[in-house]
């Protein structure tokens, strides 16, 4: 136990430092190249593998904290959910890197797996007893809009990248909507319901920065500024959600 609880922390401080130098190298490199995503993008190297490792240790802490969880089968539905938060972040840093020549089909990759990711919060965050199995209702709409999307990008209405970003919205909201009302329906403690709310909620924010800075504009622009500075927060926001939602499966006193 001794162990675990100095991996844990470990973890965090690792966290920690790994987030303020990539917010460092983030805001320099944007005071060096101004609004020009070329160069912003050549010069971001580093915080690829720098996220990809807190991606990485995010997913470390999910599995460490089975130990001390309010419920084993909540405790492995988080894990199962940090499995394709990793992959997904594997896809949006690491493929980048592997396929320099890929970075849209990397996008997509990354969007489909926290596709996945939201998914699984949806059925961990509807649970109403330890034995409830039941399918979400919502998944229904999800695939509805899965498959709405699917046919804007086949009849060559939008293209896959903003077929998969509609049909993720769907998931997020989805996701967010149910980690703010289901949770207090009994199964979780108290103060574990309020840290998915609060989760779900920060991380919802995060993915509108992520929305922002998908946006791409004229060199110096008002619209690659705001592009630029909101990529610069994500992760501000993205780290402390991931903890909550981490926290969120740990019993009270543990």
């Amino acid at each position: 136990m001794f162990l675990r609880s100095i991996a844990q922390k470990g973890c965090l401080f690792l966290i920690a430092t790994l987030l303020l130098v990539t917010t460092g190298k983030d805001w320099y490199d944007f005071y060096t190249c101004g609004a020009v995503g070329q160069c912003l993008s050549d010069a971001g190297v580093l915080q690829l593998y720098t996220k990809f490792a807190m991606s990485f240790l995010l997913t470390a802490l999910a599995f460490m904290v089975a130990s001390k969880a309010f419920s084993p089968r909540d405790a492995k539905l988080l894990r199962v959910a940090f499995v394709f938060s990793l992959l997904a972040d594997f896809s949006f840093s690491k493929l980048k890197i592997l396929v320099p020549d890929a970075v849209s089909m990397s996008t997509v990759f990354g969007i489909v797996f926290f596709m996945a990711f939201q998914t699984v919060l949806i059925y961990r965050h509807s649970r109403k007893s330890e034995a409830d199995s039941n399918i979400p209702k919502v998944y229904w709409l999800l695939a509805a809009v899965t498959l709405a999307a699917a046919i804007l990008f086949a009849t060559g209405v939008v293209g896959l990248t903003v077929a998969t970003v509609l049909a993720y919205a769907a998931f997020v909201i989805s996701s967010t909507v149910v980690g703010i009302l289901a949770p207090g329906k009994g199964y979780y403690p108290a103060p574990n319901a309020s840290l998915i709310r609060w989760g779900m909620v920060i991380f919802f924010f995060g993915d509108v920065l992520v929305g922002l800075a998908m946006l791409s504009g004229e060199d110096h622009s008002a619209v690659q500024t705001i592009a630029e500075v909101a990529n610069n927060f994500i992760w501000w926001v993205y780290v402390p959600a991931q903890l909550m939602l981490i926290r969120g499966a740990v019993k009270s006193g543990a």
